[in-house]
């Protein structure tokens, strides 16, 4: 073991300070940057405030430089980085932020053959799980997979054999200036207020253009926050074509603009119909000043919300009118705050990831002594 990494092995530290975490993970400046890359980056600050330092890396070659290796997201170029981080003997988490949804796969696809060769291979892996891929390489060869819900946790199991112990849940989080949030700022600016909210990227797992024409004609004034991903031009030009003209189009709001804070407060309900969610951080966002909430009843959303929110088939064009229209009318619910609040905090999700770290370290502690 490398001299300098003498000092990680200690598995328990009243302070973290000398621990060096690398994070490898899409640039959240990038065009099509969502949940993943807001989760990254506000998991590095709330580990700074626990004295843990992080390095957001770009390069294999600054693998010595760290005592440990957080990848975010499921991606074929982590297995290159987890096989080095091997040979340095650094211990490798990954969050996976994965979800595997036969539905999703049917409607993103865009051609019927390709529908048809997506759920081949969703049947093969549900059916032969051993079946090689990049995904089941890398969640092997990874030492802590962190997946955002007990849910998404057995799918990794069924799917991919993941032996349950290597598996830490790390759920989600939101920042608690969402709580503190008023609605006047987004109103002034946008001239609008109690509106059904959809924030998010546009693309057809988010389903926007399902909640369109399950709202047209409704009472119910409708706010799409975001933009086309790149290479869905064509989905988000059609969203724009057949949306009734009280259907407003407002393009993505940095996480940080307080403008986004007062879009949940302004708004009359939050209605994520996408595919599948797991959970959706604005869905927290959103709990977190109390809005009625209209969720996918695909991935992890129930896991996390219970009783406080209504669940929808997101291709359910009668079900998320009513759905949404009842949610419409009904008033904030401090418990849904409070529910949020007390469980699904950045700094929770820090305590809970700096824990994997001392295991890990730990581990690598007990190894080497015993080689």
């Amino acid at each position: 073991m490398n001299v300098h990494k003498e000092h990680c092995l200690e598995p328990s530290l009243d302070r973290e300070r000398g621990l060096c975490v690398g994070f490898v993970g899409k640039d959240p400046r990038a065009e099509d940057a969502g949940g993943g890359e807001v989760q990254m980056a506000k998991t590095a600050e709330a580990l700074r405030r626990l004295g843990v330092e992080i390095r957001f890396l770009t390069k294999r070659r600054e693998m010595p430089d760290v005592d440990l290796l957080h990848l975010f997201g499921s991606r074929p170029e982590w297995l290159d980085w987890v096989e080095q981080a091997k040979r340095f003997r650094v211990p490798a988490a990954v969050s996976t932020i994965a979800w595997f949804d036969p539905a999703s796969y049917w409607s993103d696809a865009p051609t019927l053959p390709r529908k048809v060769a997506a759920m081949g291979r969703f049947a093969a892996r549900l059916a032969f799980p051993r079946l090689p891929s990049w995904r089941r390489r890398l969640y092997h060869a990874a030492d802590r997979l962190l997946p955002n819900s007990h849910a998404e946790a057995r799918q990794l199991t069924r799917l991919f054999q993941v032996r349950k112990h290597a598996i830490r849940v790390v759920p989600n989080a939101a920042d608690l200036r969402f709580a503190e949030a008023v609605r006047e700022p987004f109103v002034e600016r946008f001239g609008i207020s109690g509106f059904v909210l959809c924030p998010g990227r546009i693309e057809p797992r988010k389903n926007q253009l399902t909640l369109i024409r399950a709202l047209g004609g409704s009472s119910a004034p409708l706010v799409i926050l975001g933009r086309a991903v790149p290479g869905y031009e064509t989905y988000a030009a059609r969203c724009r074509r057949e949306a009734p003209r009280d259907v407003t189009f407002i393009d993505t709001l940095p996480h940080d603009d307080p403008c986004l804070a007062s879009a949940y407060a302004a708004c009359g309900c939050l209605a994520l119909v996408s595919r599948f969610e797991t959970p959706g951080l604005v869905a927290l966002e959103a709990a977190l000043s109390g809005a009625p909430l209209v969720l996918t009843e695909g991935g992890a959303t129930r896991e996390y919300f219970g009783e406080f929110a209504r669940y929808v088939n997101p291709s359910g064009l009668g079900e998320i009118r009513r759905a949404v229209v009842r949610a419409a009318a009904s008033p904030r619910n401090p418990a849904l705050a409070d529910h949020v609040r007390m469980r699904y905090t950045w700094e929770e999700t820090a305590q809970t990831t700096l824990k994997v770290y001392r295991e890990l370290l730990g581990s690598l502690a007990w190894k080497s002594r015993a080689g």
